[in-house]
C-alpha cells in the first residue's frame, strides 16, 4: 500500500509539472520569442517589467538565458542544472535543446573545454534531429575544437597594473597591439568580432606556439569555409598583462594576405582574450589602456551573442567590432527604413574582403546618422547590404565598426558591467 501511495505522489508531481509548463504564461511566450529575435535589450526590459507574473519555472528559464547574454555565464549554468534537477523529467524537447545550447555557449566563455564537448555531444547524440544540417555541422566542428581542447589549460589573463600601450595602423587601416612572447614583438590587430584570436603559421612557429593537431573548418568573407589548425601559446604579453594559455586558429599565411594591396595579416587578438581583461579604453590617439579602477556603469547598454558583443543604440540593436574599419548595415535596418532609402539613394554592387577571398553583394552606400550622448553622430558612405547571407545579418540592424568609435574622444567597453560608453 505505502508503494502505491508514494507511486500515485509521484503521478501527481509530474501532473502538476506538466501542467505548469503546459500553462505556459502570454508573457512567457512574449518574452521567448524576443530571445528568439535576438532582441536580447527589449527582452530584458520586458523580463524585469514582468518578473511577478512569472512562476517559478518561467522565470528560471529566462533568467538562466540572460545570464548568458549578460555575461554571467557561471551563474546561467546554475539556473541551468537547477531546471534539469526540478524540471527535467517533464521537459520538451525544445526547450532541453535550448538550455543545452546555453550550458555549451555558458562552459566555452569559461573556457571549460572538457564540459563543453560533453554538452556539444549530448546536443549531437540526443537531439540531432531538432537541428538543421548547418546547426548539426557546426555542432561538430565546435565538438571538433573542444576534443582538441579537452585536457588543455584554461586560459588566464592576468593585469599587474594599469597598462597603456600605443597602437599602430596597418595598411588596411586596422587597429594593431604590440603582442610579445620572449624577445619577438609582432603586430596583432585588435578584434573584438573576433570569435578566436588567430594567427598565420610562421608566426605561430615564430612565437612557439604549441600546435594541437587535427583541423577544424572556418566559414570565410565568401561562404566557403577555410581549413585551420589550433594551437595554444603558454604565455604573451600586452604591456603589463600577462595572458597564458591562450587558444589561437592557426591559418596559412596565404588565407590571411591580400596581395592586391601588398598586405599580410600576422594575427589578431580577439573576444575570449579581450573580454577576460575585463575594462578596455581606446582614445583618439590609439592608446589602448586598461585601467585599474572600473568605470562605472553609463552609456550603451551590451550583451552577448555567443561571444559577439552587442550594441543598444536606441531602440535598435547591432553587432560590435573594432576590427571592422567601417559600420556595415544589414537587411534589417533596410526593411525597417526601406522607403526613406529608396528615394534618397542608388541601388549598388559592394565588395568585401576577408579570410577565404573577396565578395559582392547588392546594397547601398548611406549615411548612417544614429543617436549618442543626445547627439546625432553622422557617418558617411556607410554600406547598407540588402541580401541577407547570415544570422546576424538576419537579427541585427548592422555591425558597428571604427568609423563611429573615431567620432569620440574615448571609448570605453566594460566587459564587467557590460556597456561601451563613447566620451
Amino acid at each position: 500500500m505505502k508503494k502505491i501511495v508514494v507511486f500515485l505522489m509521484v503521478c501527481m508531481a509530474f501532473s502538476r509539472l506538466n501542467a505548469q509548463q503546459n500553462k505556459i504564461s502570454d508573457r512567457y511566450r512574449s518574452a521567448q520569442k524576443m530571445l528568439q529575435a535576438k532582441d536580447y535589450f527589449k527582452a530584458e526590459d520586458y523580463v524585469y517589467q514582468n518578473d511577478k507574473y512569472f512562476n517559478r519555472f518561467e522565470s528560471l528559464v529566462l533568467q538562466a538565458n540572460l545570464d548568458n547574454i549578460f555575461n554571467s555565464p557561471a551563474l546561467s549554468n546554475e539556473k541551468i542544472a537547477t531546471l534539469f534537477n526540478e524540471f527535467g523529467k517533464g521537459m520538451g524537447d525544445s526547450l532541453r535543446l535550448g538550455l543545452l545550447r546555453l550550458r555549451h555557449a555558458n562552459h566555452a566563455r569559461l573556457f571549460e573545454y572538457a564540459d563543453a564537448l560533453k554538452t556539444a555531444n549530448q546536443i549531437l547524440s540526443g537531439r540531432s534531429k531538432f537541428l538543421t544540417k548547418e546547426e548539426a555541422d557546426d555542432f561538430g566542428n565546435m565538438a571538433n575544437i573542444w576534443t582538441l581542447l579537452e585536457k588543455q589549460p584554461k586560459q588566464e589573463v592576468v593585469i599587474n597594473q594599469a597598462t597603456v600601450v600605443k597602437m599602430s595602423r596597418d595598411k588596411a587601416n586596422l587597429a594593431n597591439l604590440p603582442v610579445k612572447q620572449g624577445a619577438v614583438i609582432v603586430d596583432f590587430i585588435f578584434d573584438t568580432g573576433a570569435n578566436l584570436s588567430t594567427i598565420t603559421e610562421s608566426t605561430a612557429a615564430k612565437m612557439g606556439m604549441n600546435q594541437l593537431g587535427g583541423s577544424i573548418e572556418v566559414g570565410s568573407i565568401t561562404g566557403a569555409t577555410v581549413k585551420a589548425k589550433m594551437a595554444l601559446c603558454p604565455e604573451f604579453s600586452i604591456g603589463n598583462i600577462v595572458v597564458t594559455n591562450a587558444v589561437f586558429l592557426v591559418f596559412p599565411d596565404e588565407a590571411l594576405a591580400f596581395p592586391q594591396i601588398d598586405y599580410q595579416i600576422n594575427g589578431i587578438i580577439g573576444f575570449p582574450v579581450i573580454e577576460a581583461m575585463g575594462e578596455i579604453q581606446i582614445n583618439k590617439a590609439d592608446d589602448f589602456i586598461v585601467p585599474n579602477t572600473a568605470t562605472p556603469i553609463s552609456g550603451q547598454e551590451m550583451a552577448l551573442d555567443f561571444l559577439i558583443p552587442v550594441i543598444r543604440i536606441g531602440d535598435e540593436h547591432y553587432t560590435f567590432d573594432t576590427g571592422a574599419v567601417g559600420t556595415t548595415l544589414y537587411p534589417k535596418y533596410f526593411e525597417k527604413h526601406k522607403p526613406e532609402i529608396i528615394a534618397t539613394y542608388k541601388e549598388s554592387d559592394i565588395e568585401f574582403g576577408g579570410a577565404g577571398g573577396m565578395t559582392t553583394k547588392k546594397g547601398y552606400v548611406i549615411t548612417f546618422a544614429p543617436l549618442i550622448n543626445a547627439k546625432v553622430h553622422s557617418l558617411e558612405n556607410v554600406q547598407l547590404l540588402i541580401q541577407q547571407s547570415g544570422d546576424e545579418e538576419k537579427f541585427f540592424y548592422g555591425n558597428i565598426g571604427q568609423d563611429l568609435i573615431k567620432q569620440f574622444e574615448k571609448m570605453t567597453i566594460s566587459f564587467r558591467g557590460m556597456f561601451i560608453r563613447f566620451d
